[in-house]
């Protein structure tokens, strides 16, 4: 049965046949060392307890305990004694400066929405005047400036020369001219642009001209390089309006704008955006980011002293990006269109192609009204960061978590803690949290979003949970960026409040072992008392060594607060599920997990990790969310022998987020594996519409070994033709990585799929669930072998 504080499972269709499951010789060759699960799974708990988030270094929290120890024990007697695309080739000598436009999707004309969503013109007497003044009728001129970072979108794909010829498929007129810079790409996939140097150009009604042919091989993530583009733009071709385009991949707050492909392993940051644009010193109608996840508040902070409107997605942008040439021919019909008027045609251009093109792929696109926001949003953002804190800091910090958890979450499997922020402010519920949500949705003026994603409001937000490496640099780009101080504590209070459960769990679990306390009790207040857990986190912050929770050098960073650590002891101690109590029981005729209604309160997701024993050791099939409960509330733990198969075939799947709204929700997840020999995640998606699900298409995988990689910019299609290698992790019994291995035969795809479970052969089995609380903390069930 469910029940409304438990995890939801989706729903699972089994079909009439089985599969089996079997590894290649030979390893996948990818040329990393991590899981292409990402670790997490049963065989990455603490070989000393039920409840950890990760492999515990246990000889040094065992010294970290031994002068505790008999401390620890007589309290813990005493606590129990008291009750406690395809790119043609370029034609010479044509009327496009050598492009041919050939197939560019279709003219604007093909595009139409039938359906009516509403644009907010209301302005606010609050909102700062408007940096651009049209001259209006019509006559107004526009410089429109492409930064065209092509990197290995163009050279892989050709996108960025596809959505050159959208451009050059505009029918201009003399009042627009699009300057571009290109560069930071190993290939151009036409004959015209250098992959050599940067070059500039100029798009106007006569076609392609170049401007600049040889400017040196630049990084266009360099800031300078960025205030040099705007400058020279200006003063070349002055106009009453400027709008300037960020072309390429795009990591969100976290890592900002850009891959050089010449230049690796450096993004343009939020703090250089601004830094670029204040050294231009151009004022911008629209700045526009075609590329990933740039719709953030902090994005629009750092642009609005420079612009009046911002467009940005929150989501992963599909890989066709935008569709240039509807809107181009919309502006060169009326130079002086209102922006918020122009804004909703690019944005309705851009959902209907990406429906058109790649329907199962999601979109977002939101148009922001700066000075808007730059009226309206700092006082009421400023009320909301400091009741929120307060929460956190008045033993609330459950309410937040449960919000945050729930929220919509962006590029969910590469944890970089964006969330929606209107979402986030309506489950909060707080009187500060629901006026800044009616604030922030004054300032975004237009939003659209594919059908098949929810709550996606316009603009999202950092907010860590669970993965804190990313904590230290988000609060110096806050400093740098003059981000709301209250803010900026918030975030440390609950980073803080989430490290400290996290300590307290994985202390927690080897001191039930070495206190004989393995068969607790199901209560958490017959558990560890506060001051035995306050004594643990006392030692373990003064050891000072913090790799196992945050990764790194293991160094303390500075936002870590200790002593709101230990004075949270006692909340802990009455708000973390005791690992002795996640045991099963057997009820009528079936293993059982028994947990209080406080405890399920507690856990936030629930997962099914099954290993196949193949005669040498464990292959991985994933994490699924797939469950029941019994009538009386019991998680069943039981498995049915089935996994889930894409056309007949087994696989390796990891869900990787989960979106409710009232009946609505979607589950992504992903299936690793190798596209025509380039290392993907397959995403695969569920909803209440589509409750068997869909295959969206493919992620690329550039970086493994990155922390917070750039996102690649959306999904690439799968192809009639294609092959496809899935990969599976292979552990040894001793429970070690050994390898990432070939799963099963390569399969040719056929533009078609079936989504469902089937029987497998294969008898022996290892199979866990995996429960996550409130502060990302992992727990398993004892495994089940029959």
């Amino acid at each position: 049965m469910a029940r409304g504080n438990r995890p939801v499972s989706r729903q699972k269709r089994v079909g009439s046949g089985s599969a089996t499951v079997r590894r290649r010789s030979g390893t996948s060759g990818r040329g990393s060392s991590r899981p292409v699960g990402g670790g997490g799974g049963y065989f990455q708990r603490s070989t000393t307890s039920s409840g950890s988030r990760g492999p515990v270094k246990k000889m040094s929290l065992l010294k970290l305990l031994v002068p505790i120890i008999v401390i620890g024990i007589m309290i813990y007697i005493g606590s129990k004694m008291g009750g406690g695309s395809g790119i043609t080739s370029p034609v010479p000598g044509n009327d496009n400066g050598g492009f041919n436009i050939g197939d560019n999707g279709g003219s604007s004309e093909q595009i139409s929405d039938s359906g009516s969503y509403a644009v907010d013109r209301s302005v606010s007497e609050q909102a700062r005047p408007k940096l651009t003044a049209l001259a209006g009728s019509g006559q107004d001129q526009v410089t429109i400036m492409v930064y065209l970072l092509g990197t290995d979108l163009e050279s892989r794909s050709g996108m960025a020369t596809m959505d050159l010829q959208e451009m050059l498929a505009a029918d201009l007129s003399d009042n627009v001219n699009i300057v571009l810079e290109t560069g930071g790409t190993a290939k151009w996939k036409n004959d015209q642009i250098s992959s050599n140097t940067n070059q500039r150009y100029l798009i106007d009604s006569d076609g392609l001209k170049l401007l600049e042919a040889d400017l040196g091989k630049k990084s266009m993530v360099d800031p300078a390089n960025l205030t040099n583009f705007i400058k020279y733009s200006e003063e070349k071709f002055p106009a009453d309006r400027y709008m300037f385009i960020f072309w390429d991949h795009g990591g969100g707050s976290v890592t900002g704008y850009g891959y050089d492909e010449h230049f690796k392993g450096d993004t343009m940051t939020l703090a250089e955006i601004g830094t670029a644009l204040s050294g231009a010193d151009c004022k911008f109608d629209i700045v526009g980011f075609d590329a990933c996840l740039m719709a953030t508040l902090e994005t629009a902070f750092v642009v609005e002293p420079y612009a009046d409107y911002l467009i940005a997605s929150e989501e992963l942008e599909p890989g066709i990006g935008w569709y240039y040439t509807g809107w181009l021919n919309t502006l060169s019909q009326n130079s002086s269109i209102a922006t918020i008027d122009l804004g909703k045609k690019l944005i309705d251009d851009y959902i209907q192609e990406v429906k058109r093109k790649v329907p199962r792929s999601q979109a977002t696109l939101s148009l922001v009204d700066l000075a808007e926001l730059k009226g309206i949003v700092p006082e009421s953002f400023g009320d909301f960061a400091e009741a929120t804190g307060k929460l956190i800091k008045s033993d609330d910090y459950k309410i937040v978590a449960d919000s945050r958890a729930g929220t919509k979450e962006f590029a969910a499997s590469s944890k970089i803690n964006q969330i929606d922020l209107v979402d986030f402010a309506k489950r909060l519920g707080t009187k500060e949290a629901l006026a800044f949500a009616d604030v922030l949705d004054q300032a975004v003026k237009y939003n659209r979003m594919s059908d098949n994603i929810t709550n996606a409001n316009g603009l999202s937000i950092y907010f860590p949970y669970g993965k804190l490496n990313t904590v230290s640099s988000m609060v110096d780009t806050y400093e740098k960026i003059d981000m709301d101080e209250n803010y900026t504590e918030a975030i440390k209070n609950f980073a803080n409040l989430n490290i400290g459960g996290q300590m307290a769990s994985q202390g927690g679990g080897l001191l039930d072992v070495l206190l004989g306390a393995g068969q607790g009790t199901s209560s958490p207040s017959q558990g560890i008392s506060g001051n035995v857990i306050s004594s643990l986190l006392g030692n373990f912050l003064s050891q000072g060594n913090f790799s196992s929770l945050l990764g790194g050098d293991g160094q303390a960073p500075s936002w870590l607060n200790t002593h709101q650590i230990t004075d949270s002891s006692q909340y802990y101690s009455e708000n973390m599920l005791d690992p002795a109590s996640i045991k099963l029981s057997q009820k009528n005729g079936q293993r059982v997990l028994q947990l209080s209604e406080k405890e399920w309160g507690l856990v936030h997701s629930i997962e099914l990790n099954v290993f196949i024993d193949d005669g040498e050791g464990y292959i991985d099939l994933g994490r699924d969310n797939v469950f029941e409960f019994n009538d009386d509330g019991d998680l069943i733990v039981e498995f049915d022998g089935t996994w889930l198969t894409l056309n007949g075939q087994v696989v390796s799947y990891f869900m990787s987020s989960y979106d409710v709204k009232g009946e609505d929700y979607t589950i992504m997840g992903r299936v690793p594996a190798l596209l025509n020999g380039q290392r993907v995640d397959i995403v695969v998606s569920f909803s209440q519409d589509d409750p068997y699900g869909s295959v969206l298409g493919a992620n690329v995988i550039y970086d493994e070994n990155a922390e917070t990689p750039n996102q690649a910019k959306g999904l690439v299609e799968i192809k009639a033709g294609d092959k496809i290698d899935y990969l599976c992790d292979y552990y040894s019994y001793e429970g070690a990585f050994n390898d990432s291995y070939l799963l099963g035969d390569q399969y040719i795809a056929t533009g078609s799929w079936r989504i469902e479970n089937l029987e497998l052969t294969n008898t022996e089995y290892l199979m866990s669930f995996k429960l996550t609380d409130i502060y990302d903390n992992s727990y398993w069930t004892p495994a089940v072998t029959d």
